[in-house]
């Protein structure tokens, strides 16, 4: 099929990721960061901004050894985390949370995210497998969960039978 993608070439392809869009639900994506760094900075918002509650969930993990003449002394891991928050915002106040979030924890992959989702005027979150990664795990709860965070699981279940029907 000239210029463009035949059925076969479309259900190969493993670049689409499922995921969901919002612009009332703060939502951070810390790439490369320890889990107690992420919950540090999502109790720090929740406490500054009032946003209720929130949900951490885990995309990927990596794991890292160091050594000494060889040998692995200590092993690390650092994950990528997503953060949920449970208060309903307005976009301007959302985009002022992520980028102050953003700016105070000095990562940079953060800020890129930031950026992005002001380019796009909406915050974005993988709800589904990307490649080989599975669908991200709720890892930590903290506050209420029945605003925003009802809303994006709900969408979250939704994408991952989804995705299971498509596997049987």
């Amino acid at each position: 099929m000239k210029g463009g993608m035949n059925i076969q070439e479309q259900k190969a392809d493993k670049s689409v990721i499922i995921g969901d869009w919002s612009k009332d639900t703060v939502r951070l994506d810390f790439d490369d960061t320890s889990l107690n760094k992420v919950k540090y900075w999502a109790f720090i918002a929740l406490k500054w901004f009032h946003l209720d509650g929130f949900v951490i969930l885990r995309s990927s993990i990596k794991t890292h050894n160091v050594y000494f003449k060889g040998k692995i002394v200590q092993k690390y891991s650092e994950g990528s985390y997503l953060i949920i928050f449970n208060r309903k915002v307005k976009w301007d106040l959302n985009f002022r949370i992520m980028s102050w979030v953003a700016i105070q924890s000095h990562i940079q992959s953060l800020k890129d995210y930031v950026l992005m989702q002001g380019i796009k005027g909406s915050s974005t979150t993988r709800c589904g497998c990307k490649g080989e990664k599975p669908s991200p795990k709720i890892v930590f709860k903290y506050g209420e969960q029945n605003g925003q965070i009802a809303k994006f699981l709900e969408i979250r279940n939704f994408i991952k039978n989804f995705e299971r029907k498509g596997r049987e």
